[in-house]
């Protein structure tokens, strides 16, 4: 199976390239943001025709029932503050040992918290998931993974962000994913 690993920096693709340097070509920055995120994941999918396709980073939770630098599989997905009418969710497989959440694609920092209250499932919230879930639903991708290493509570500090860990740790596990 052809799979693409896509990571919004250099910085959270360098922990899975640091363990599976043989991954090298399959791995690409896509930016961060919907739009670059968008943009670049459209350009790879529509040339290299992956069937699978595997998004990663960091994620702030909304609450304490994930731990800092736990790597999450996010199963459904929707930007935050749509309209309810143009609202979608979008999935992603769920990964078997992994704690499957939900999560609000976000512009800014701390932008859903007010959706999160009282969410039956974990949440967090990025910056790219929705707009690639989309678009390897629009693009025919078979098989789509969107995992995420928990670098921060949402009303965190910068300062207190654990980030070289959860990276760490978001590189360890897809570097140990079975597809």
């Amino acid at each position: 199976m052809a799979t693409l690993y896509l990571f919004p920096t250099a910085e959270e693709a360098a922990g899975l390239l640091s363990r599976r340097p043989d991954l090298r070509e399959q791995v690409a920055v896509i930016g961060v943001g919907q739009a670059a995120a968008a943009a670049s994941a459209a350009r790879l999918i529509a040339h290299r025709k992956p069937s699978c396709v595997v998004l990663g980073g960091i994620a702030g939770a909304f609450d304490g029932r994930l731990a800092l630098c736990e790597v999450v599989a996010v199963v459904q997905d929707r930007v935050a503050f749509l309209p309810e009418r143009y609202s979608k969710d979008y999935h992603a497989s769920k990964v078997e040992g992994l704690t499957a959440v939900g999560s609000y694609t976000v512009n800014r920092t701390g932008e859903a918290a007010s959706l999160c209250k009282h969410s039956p499932m974990p949440a967090v919230e990025q910056m790219e998931g929705a707009a690639v879930a989309a678009l390897c639903q629009e693009m025919g991708v078979e098989h789509y993974y969107h995992l995420r290493a928990i670098s921060n509570y949402v009303d965190d500090e910068r300062s207190a962000w654990r980030i070289a860990e959860a990276v760490a740790a978001l590189g360890e596990r897809i570097a140990t994913l079975k597809l």
